[in-house]
């Protein structure tokens, strides 16, 4: 796992390159590398954290056999060896990255789709003089980069491409997402003239213009859905061989490894089969919190200790937990206002004084349907098609006669009809509407890309719930999750690996009849099954818990000082970007004990730290 950096341009140089690629010291804290040609006015930054061939010969970047091709590489290729095999590659080291570039300069872009990894990779040609970006297939790693008349310049993260001379302007579209969502979603940035290399898509640039291909659209593997033919111990067995082979794989490291263990059915199943093929016990981790109602360390430990893992489990305080508060924008460079970046953050330190490399259980609930919403947009599509409106006027005034927590409930009969599911999960994440936003930014229109996205999915001949699948496979957890913990993660200098996200693993899962993902109201069916086999029945089928941190409470009390700070209204407006007495709308609202307000809140606030850390004055 690394740090990238690159670009091509006549207005940079060396020194550039040095400051981007040093920006990302976090990422890659064992070794440093350049490569710089001033004919071409290319340069290639790396930094590495070291996992696999801990010699100064894996190091980067890295040269093909024929001195063509120059590669810096950021995550991992877990197949690597089985590619040499087949590519007849005789290597000189034991690294991933020897393999990828010879496999590159043997078939060129194609041998992407033998790649089973997570990666981020930039190759460039010294023949065509042509640049190559490729970003894996579910989007673990991240590319950023940043395109203007005279400048072409990635990195790993957006921190790095803003220690170059580049205008900060934001991107009003993409704040609008953030408002929406929780998260800007690709290929957008919060600033003009920066975006996301769109996962499963390669880029190459060459003497000044640029083109975006797609490699790989997970859509795309989707079939009819059968009937089951097999039976259900049938497909139990063949679930659990491709989960087995996906962890096995993500065990290739010559660094200690261990595992996220919340307790929960992804991470519980994640380290059953971990422990299953090891003969001494693995490394599990988890923290705790000391706030009631946001702890399940209790079942993790006795997860753990049927399991029989090397269990290390961290109580954290109120206050330990909030210390990171002020600093959390240190580590994410967009704005981004899931409250659990904090608990995700802490478990990553934790987990990185014993290990370098942990695994992950993100992408279980996406691809089992594990989230509760389901059923709700079932029931509110259902009213809203057999309502005319009249209806839903009354239940709203009845709710809000019910006090904050039916308050609160009642702005669901308010989503608009068309595109109601993106609309439902914005709510169900506590953010703006699109009317709100609307005042929030002084401007008659919003233009919210997650709503065509919606749309689209909406059309494909696939049930409901399966379109919800595939929406938060697609939008949720590429531009959310998958974010959320490469900056958690690499901050601390920890890689993070996701047996879930394996594609085989992926696309066998979403093929699977519905049944075996919602079975008698119980979600996750089939992966609850397979845990059965590991652990007694009452840790698999126990109630569902999140991974949030008490952000509200907080805000109300020792963190109150943040609302004052970065939400006083001389600062919003002069800083022109907010409707300074909307900002106080809100903050009035929350402080009169609507405490459903605590997310809208947070985000202005995160917001307001990052604007302050990144632009500050520069922004136009």
């Amino acid at each position: 796992m690394c740090g990238i950096t690159g670009f091509i341009s006549p207005s940079l140089n060396e020194e550039h390159l040095h400051r981007i690629t040093r920006a990302l010291q976090h990422r890659g804290p064992d070794a440093e590398g350049f490569y710089f040609d001033h004919k071409t006015q290319i340069g290639l930054g790396h930094r590495r954290l070291s996992i696999l061939d801990l010699s100064a010969a894996a190091n980067q970047p890295f040269y093909s056999k024929d001195g063509r091709y120059i590669m810096v590489f950021n995550g991992e290729v877990y197949n690597f060896k089985e590619v040499a095999e087949k590519y007849k590659i005789i290597a000189k080291t034991s690294s991933d990255s020897e393999v990828i570039l010879e496999a590159f300069a043997l078939k060129g872009i194609d041998c992407v789709s033998d790649f089973n990894g997570m990666f981020a990779i930039a190759i460039w040609d010294t023949v065509e003089e042509r640049l190559f970006l490729i970003r894996d297939r579910f989007g673990v790693k991240p590319l950023v980069y940043y395109k203007s008349e005279d400048k072409f310049a990635f990195a790993s993260e957006l921190k790095a491409l803003l220690q170059l001379p580049v205008k900060k302007k934001i991107n009003k579209a993409a704040l609008q997402s953030y408002l929406f969502l929780e998260y800007i979603p690709g290929p957008d940035c919060i600033l003009e003239d920066f975006y996301k290399l769109p996962n499963g898509h390669y880029a190459e640039i060459c003497r000044g213009e640029m083109k975006i291909l797609p490699y790989y659209r997970f859509r795309d593997t989707i079939i009819s859905r059968p009937v089951p033919v097999k039976s259900e111990n049938e497909t139990l067995d063949e679930f659990e061989s491709l989960l087995s082979s996906s962890v096995k794989y993500r065990q290739i490291s010559d660094v200690p490894i261990g595992a996220f263990l919340s307790g929960g059915t992804d991470s519980s199943l994640i380290c059953a089969l971990f422990q299953k093929q090891n003969s001494n016990p693995v490394n599990t981790f988890t923290i705790g919190f000391d706030v009631e109602g946001y702890d399940e360390s209790g079942y993790a430990s006795q997860v753990a200790s049927v399991l029989k893992t090397n269990h290390s489990e961290t109580h954290l305080t109120d206050k330990s937990s909030m210390s990171i508060v002020d600093r959390i924008v240190d580590f994410y460079d967009e704005p981004f206002a899931a409250p659990s970046t904090i608990p995700s953050y802490l478990v990553c330190n934790v987990a990185r004084k014993h290990v370098t490399v942990a695994m992950s259980g993100d992408g279980g609930d996406e691809l089992f349907m594990g989230y509760g919403y389901y059923d709700l947009y079932r029931k509110i599509k259902r009213l809203y098609r057999l309502d005319p409106g009249i209806g839903r006027s009354i239940l709203k005034r009845i709710f809000n006669s019910k006090g904050e927590r039916y308050e609160r409930a009642a702005r669901i009969f308010d989503l608009p009809g068309k595109n109601l599911l993106a609309h439902l999960w914005s709510e169900q994440q506590y953010m703006f509407s699109e009317k709100e936003i609307r005042g929030l930014l002084n401007t008659d229109e919003t233009h919210l890309p997650v709503l065509d996205a919606w749309a689209d999915i909406n059309k494909m001949p696939l049930s409901d719930f399966e379109k919800i699948s595939l929406f938060d496979i697609e939008q949720y957890l590429a531009h959310d999750l998958l974010y959320k913990m490469d900056a958690a993660s690499m901050s601390n200098s920890l890689e993070v690996r996701n047996p879930y996200l394996d594609y085989r693993l992926m696309e066998f899962s979403y093929n699977l009849p519905q049944v075996y993902k919602i079975n008698k109201g119980v979600p996750k069916y089939l992966m609850k099954k397979l845990l059965e086999r590991y652990l007694p029945t009452d840790l698999v089928y126990r109630r569902k818990w999140g991974f949030p941190a008490p952000i509200g409470n907080w805000l109300t009390r020792d963190l109150s000082y943040l609302v004052d700070k970065w939400l006083d209204p001389a600062r919003i407006k002069s800083q022109g970007i907010f409707n300074e007495k909307m900002v106080r709308h809100y903050v009035d609202a929350f402080r009169s004990g609507k405490k459903f307000h605590d997310k809208r809140i947070w985000s202005l606030i995160f917001f307001q730290m990052w604007f302050d850390k990144y632009i500050g004055q520069d922004a136009a």
